[in-house]
């Protein structure tokens, strides 16, 4: 039976930043974003998290922001094997789904199998809202503008267009860099212009190693592989990207630097921007030319965000990675047509030991 009160919203599609960021817009509408939100991203405990799930629909809420519940990254809607007592979980939930009307209710997924019974039956009971039928570029231009919106900044056509030749498709970066220009301007103008963008913005999408450099900072193993395969697809030269993850190290062991010597104070937002300038001044490395080799002449919002990755690593870790990473391009000059396994295998060096404490 259809779902006609309109208070189930099914967001769905291949980009994961995409789904979670117009998810969480319509959780945030419906609640200021007060209400619950379930996580179902592994498969891992997943009957516990079903159960909860459940009980939750089943209990009447007693105020108006427990009436809207968010099933945030559902994972049994793509081709995880799943058991047959998560099966009858399932079942249970979407009819406690179809049976909560007092409840605004709101799933994201991706990745999804659009054969299965239960992604079926679903899209039967809530508006389904699949991400990838709307236009790319048409997507892709209007989230520019609202992230942009977001900072309270607006951005040139030029500049965006420019944007987006430096970073390519890739969401996650687009918004790191908006955030980034937007702090640079604020207070000197309310547009983002395209000599901003030429100025503070790396070309990224030219050698296409954002993510594996980004997942091998995560300490993720998994994911760096994949990210590795994805690389290769399309690449065969590994020396960019080693270069492009010796250039991240250098500014993470300046930074776990400053924060092991107590130079810079760590803080919810990231560094204290006073210390940092102070700190400068002692090693008389104050108004430089912008560079990797050097810490100081980068943008403070920058460095803020490489401190949650700094912590991951201890100093002698990330020093022992940029030794690996000089390593691996010297093997990659003498194994030329054996890269991929090359760097898979600094990924498994550098990150198995990471993760024993080494």
């Amino acid at each position: 039976m259809k779902n006609n009160n309109k208070s189930v919203t099914f967001v769905y599609g291949s980009d994961d930043f995409l789904v979670d960021r117009r998810a969480r817009f319509i959780f945030n509408d419906a609640c200021q974003g007060r209400g619950e939100i379930f996580t179902c991203d592994s498969s891992r405990n997943l009957a516990s998290t079903l159960g909860n799930i459940i009980s939750a629909l089943a209990t009447v809420p007693l105020f108006d922001d427990s009436a809207t519940v968010w099933l945030r990254s559902v994972c049994f809607l793509g081709e995880i094997p799943l058991a047959e007592d998560d099966k009858n979980l399932i079942t249970q939930l979407l009819e406690s789904i179809r049976a909560s009307s007092d409840r605004r209710i709101i799933i994201s997924a991706t990745g999804v199998d659009r054969r299965m019974k239960i992604f079926k039956n679903l899209e039967e009971i809530a508006d389904a809202v699949n991400l990838d039928d709307e236009p790319e570029s048409k997507a892709i231009d209007l989230t520019i503008g609202e992230f942009a919106e977001a900072n309270r900044t607006k951005i040139d056509p030029s500049a965006a267009k420019l944007l987006r030749m430096k970073c390519g498709n890739n969401f996650r970066l687009l918004e790191q860099e908006i955030n980034k220009l937007s702090t640079y301007i604020f207070g000197q103008r309310s547009h983002i212009s395209e000599g901003d963008v030429a100025t503070l913005v790396d070309d990224y999408d030219t050698e296409n190693f954002f993510e594996p450099v980004e997942k091998f900072f995560e300490n993720n193993i998994a994911a760096a592989l994949q990210a590795m395969d994805r690389y290769f697809f399309s690449n065969s030269d590994a020396i960019p990207l080693l270069l492009a993850l010796q250039a991240r190290n250098r500014a993470l062991i300046q930074m776990r630097a400053l924060i092991d010597a107590r130079h810079v104070k760590v803080v919810h937002s990231g560094v204290v921007k006073n210390d940092f300038i102070r700190a400068a001044q002692i090693f008389h490395m104050e108004n430089l030319n912008r560079s990797t080799f050097n810490i100081f002449s980068q943008n403070i919002w920058y460095l803020s965000k490489l401190v949650p990755l700094c912590l991951k690593f201890k100093l002698r870790r990330l020093i022992k990675f940029q030794t690996l990473f000089s390593s691996a391009i010297a093997t990659a000059f003498d194994r030329s047509q054996d890269q991929k396994t090359i760097m898979k295998e600094l990924i498994l060096k550098c990150l198995c030991q990471s993760l024993a404490g080494l």
